[in-house]
């Protein structure tokens, strides 16, 4: 469990702090920040659990339902705290990568659908 008083002195990254109690919670190494709690390995219980965790942390009573509804490291921060600002998620894949992609995945399609009428 993360010691409420370790962060007693200064006040505690709210990403830090879930990160935490993600950790603590699933018992991970690293918790991811954009993967939803039940996607990384949480269930109904966990949550629970981290709901009690992040309450004893923060000192705020979080209902479940919060959490559920804020499911990533980066929102449940934000649940935190509405001013903190989290880096940027990674960039998407640009519109032209992203054609390439498409156009490569519908050649594959093509490719199986001649095959598989070749095979009639």
């Amino acid at each position: 469990m993360v010691n409420p008083e370790d962060s007693a002195s200064a006040p505690e990254d709210p990403l830090r702090l879930v990160s935490g109690a993600w950790q603590e919670v699933l018992g991970i190494d690293e918790a991811p920040l954009d993967t939803g709690f039940f996607d990384a390995g949480g269930n109904s219980m966990l949550l629970v659990m981290l709901s009690d965790e992040l309450s004893d942390l923060t000192g705020r009573e979080l209902e479940v339902a919060e959490l559920f509804r804020h499911d990533t490291v980066r929102a449940q921060a934000r649940l935190l705290d509405p001013s903190y600002e989290p880096a940027a998620p990674a960039p998407a894949a640009s519109p032209e990568g992203r054609g390439r992609l498409l156009g490569s995945a519908r050649r594959g399609r093509r490719d199986d659908a001649a095959g598989q009428a070749a095979a009639r």
